[in-house]
């Protein structure tokens, strides 16, 4: 017999949170299987069953945000309008509503393959990207991994800037040199 999708749901979520609450005091690296099983109140076998491992909890959890900021950028706007001060509002406001684990997703141990996933994932709303040139792609590079570590460290900043002046700096910046450098021909 299959079990239900609310209750397979719940149990994957269960696993998630239990991940989710072990790294608030641990290294994301360090967390084991049992941790996370004993704290979600289920067993090894059934782990296995959601999760090849904790590094596949993980890939699960980046997937849930990516999916949360398209789903967000078409509920409000139809799409993802790249480039466009709603695009990054949209990714703010997601880090805003998901602080706690988007703090842990970015954080040292896991911020470059998250950013990696985060600027792939942006990459398949890009019309121009079959135009591309090897300059253009570390222009790109520069420009995403900067956003995505700006808005990380302004996100775990105690004295972090208001979400206006930090869409003001990425606005500036694709205005003034991301657009330009990816618009030339080259």
């Amino acid at each position: 017999m299959k079990k239900q999708p609310e209750i397979t749901d719940a149990t994957r979520e269960s696993f998630v949170n239990a991940f989710f609450e072990l790294a608030k005091t641990k290294s994301i690296n360090r967390i084991t299987i049992r941790e996370i099983t004993t704290l979600a109140g289920y067993n090894r076998t059934t782990f296995y069953r959601y999760f090849e491992d904790v590094y596949a909890l993980v890939e699960y959890a980046e997937d849930k945000f990516l999916q949360l900021i398209r789903k967000t950028s078409e509920e409000r706007y139809g799409g993802m309008p790249l480039g466009e001060r709603q695009f990054f509002e949209t990714i703010l406001s997601c880090c805003h509503q998901n602080k706690e684990r988007v703090s842990i997703l970015m954080s040292e141990q896991n911020r470059a393959h998250f950013m990696r996933k985060a600027k792939e994932t942006v990459e398949t709303y890009l019309d121009w990207i079959n135009n591309d040139t090897p300059k253009k792609r570390i222009v790109r590079d520069v420009y995403f991994y900067g956003i995505f570590h700006a808005i990380s460290i302004n996100l775990q900043s105690q004295d972090a800037l208001p979400d206006e002046d930090l869409l003001d700096m990425i606005q500036t910046m694709f205005n003034s040199w991301y657009l330009p450098e990816m618009t030339k021909n080259a």
